[in-house]
């Protein structure tokens, strides 16, 4: 129980006497005793402390005053006076300007010493202290036993309303609920996020933010608690220990599901085994789903950050390579799911790309949208949405086709041409198979002479010992371009 300033003057041992000050002033909180004959103890005072003196130093009334004032400016919460010593009693100055200051006074008598108040107080304190210590150590028993009870999260947050006697939540980083207690507790999820990021504000809840392996993934939102707001950090840590779990949890799945993705789109296994394999994330060959493939440019190790990434709302997420892809279930929008995915990914990255597949049934239609969704994310930053899918898109995009490496090596004695000499031919082949072979707008494009562009292309013809008269190597040409861009 708090130690109030009315529970010193109640004891009979000590013998005090309230001399002066407001009845109502004495449900104060008391923190500790301090002991002084000082004539200015303010630079020794933090607030709620019951001050003890003789006057030794206040001899007359402007020092009793000022001693008074100073006493009340250090946020004192009472003042102690002993006679018998320095004063027969207590001087009427004190008593007046404490009356003005609202600071009680209590007369302690000659036969009282003042260790007898401070060891009073003293082991009040600790007293409450102690039990404060007790019951903070039950909390946290209740907390843990919650998190074991198999009943997660909800229980969790369950028992810590009941702890604070307030409403709490969790908010993953998407604003996605995943706790609340009492279930009626509604806050604005976006407010939350944005005092989370920028700082709490006005009437939003307080967030503390939740981290697993250093990298925040949620936030616990609560009011400011009307008590055991000790217990906090505790049920924090707990809070992370659960989201850790369910994250490695969620990794083993995708590392799974990533697997069975990639045997599907390489064909290595054929639809009635992927169906039987995917059915347990719950992709169905009966509904339409959508892929999106995310990336970005990370100096880490951005497999493992993917894999750690949070669960996506309406959708299974696996990892392949260093892209997540995420299967998009019938009725959510691919393009909100892509913004979701490109905020989180930023935080890893600048160069973020996320692609956009079509919505295809069957397992067939998986491999459509995932060759769409990584050629869309191949074409730059940001997100792209995808495009009619060609037989030549579909080449560069398969991974089991070697053409990358065909189109190095086609292409290597042109770039180790321009490197030496500071010559152009990549890029005047470029721009001539976009131009359809048009000498003229080669020449517009490039600002060169028609002769010049003619003399680059005989080059490109005697190193590559290819011709671009014949269709049949233009295309060999285009595609190693493209691939290049694609590898780039």
């Amino acid at each position: 129980m708090t130690l109030r300033l009315a529970d010193v003057l109640a004891d009979p041992e000590l013998s005090l006497r309230l001399a002066d000050g407001d009845p109502a002033a004495l449900n104060q909180t008391v923190r500790w005793c301090a002991v002084t004959e000082l004539a200015d103890p303010r630079p020794f005072l933090s607030g709620g402390e019951l001050i003890l003196t003789t006057g030794l130093s206040q001899l007359d009334e402007a020092a009793q005053r000022q001693f008074v004032a100073r006493v009340a400016d250090g946020r004192a919460v009472g003042l102690g006076f002993g006679i018998g010593l320095t004063h027969d009693r207590i001087p009427a100055a004190t008593l007046a300007e404490a009356r003005g200051h609202r600071l009680p006074v209590l007369e302690i008598p000659y036969s009282t010493p003042f260790i007898a108040v401070d060891r009073f107080v003293a082991d009040r304190v600790l007293e409450e202290q102690y039990g404060r210590f007790a019951d903070l150590l039950d909390e946290h028993d209740t907390l843990a036993r919650a998190l074991l009870s198999g009943r997660g999260l909800g229980a969790l947050i369950g028992s810590l309303h009941q702890i604070l006697g307030a409403p709490a939540m969790v908010v993953d980083v998407y604003g996605r609920v995943l706790a609340t207690a009492p279930a009626s507790a509604a806050w604005p999820v976006e407010q939350i996020l944005f005092a989370a990021r920028n700082g709490h504000a006005g009437d939003t809840p307080m967030a503390v933010p939740v981290s697993v392996e250093d990298s925040v993934v949620a936030y616990l939102c609560c009011r400011r608690p009307r008590r055991s707001a000790d217990v906090l950090p505790y049920a924090v840590s707990l809070v992370g220990l659960e989201l850790a779990r369910r994250q490695a949890e969620l990794a083993g799945k995708r590392r799974l599901a990533g697997q069975v993705l990639e045997d599907l789109v390489r064909g290595t296994i054929g639809g009635a085994e992927a169906e039987r394999r995917l059915s347990p994330f719950g992709i169905r060959p009966a509904d339409e789903h959508a892929l999106l493939v995310a990336t970005a440019g990370s100096r880490g190790d951005l497999r493992r950050r993917l894999v750690a990434s949070p669960p996506m709302s309406g959708a299974t997420t696996a990892v392949l390579e260093d892209c997540l892809i995420a299967v998009l279930e019938p009725g959510h929008s691919a393009r909100a799911a892509a913004l979701l995915l490109q905020d989180y990914l930023s935080r890893y990255g600048s160069d973020v790309r996320v692609g956009i597949g079509g919505w295809y049934a069957g397992m067939t239609g998986l491999r459509w949208s995932y060759y769409e969704a990584h050629e869309a994310m191949n074409r730059g930053p940001c997100i792209n949405d995808r495009e009619q899918m060609s037989l030549s898109g579909l080449l560069v995009a398969s991974e089991d086709v070697p053409l990358r490496d065909l189109a190095h090596e086609l292409l290597r004695p042109l770039r180790d041409f321009d490197a030496a000499h500071a010559g152009s031919l990549v890029a005047t082949l470029r721009a001539y198979l976009d131009a359809d072979g048009s000498v003229a707008a080669v020449a517009t494009r490039l600002i060169v002479h028609r002769n010049t562009v003619r003399y680059r292309l005989e080059q490109i013809e005697r190193l590559t010992g290819r011709s671009l008269a014949r269709t049949a190597d233009r295309v060999q040409l285009w595609l190693a371009l493209s691939a290049s861009d694609l590898l780039r």
